[in-house]
């Protein structure tokens, strides 16, 4: 049978640990974006989302006149009917 050795217990915060128990970590990420950089990014992809969704509409709306245009012609060609 195996015997379970109790876990060692957790070592104390150093003194550089804050108030809340917050240990800053030492040589985290080299780079981060600034928050200029990534408001930028953001509005950029608001901006190309709202022009590819204008430009899908407006294909969308060109295609659905000229669809509309042909139905009017085949029909103004119907010979009339009689009332």
């Amino acid at each position: 049978m195996q015997t379970i050795e109790p876990a060692a217990p957790a070592t104390p915060p150093s003194s550089s640990a804050l108030p809340d128990g917050f240990v800053k970590v030492e040589g985290g990420a080299s780079k981060q974006i600034s928050e200029t950089t990534s408001l930028m990014v953001a509005y950029s992809a608001i901006w190309l989302i709202l022009m590819a969704f204008t430009f899908v509409t407006f294909r969308a709306l060109r295609s659905l006149r000229a669809h509309a245009e042909r139905a009017d012609k085949a029909v103004r060609q119907l010979p009339p009917t009689p009332r």
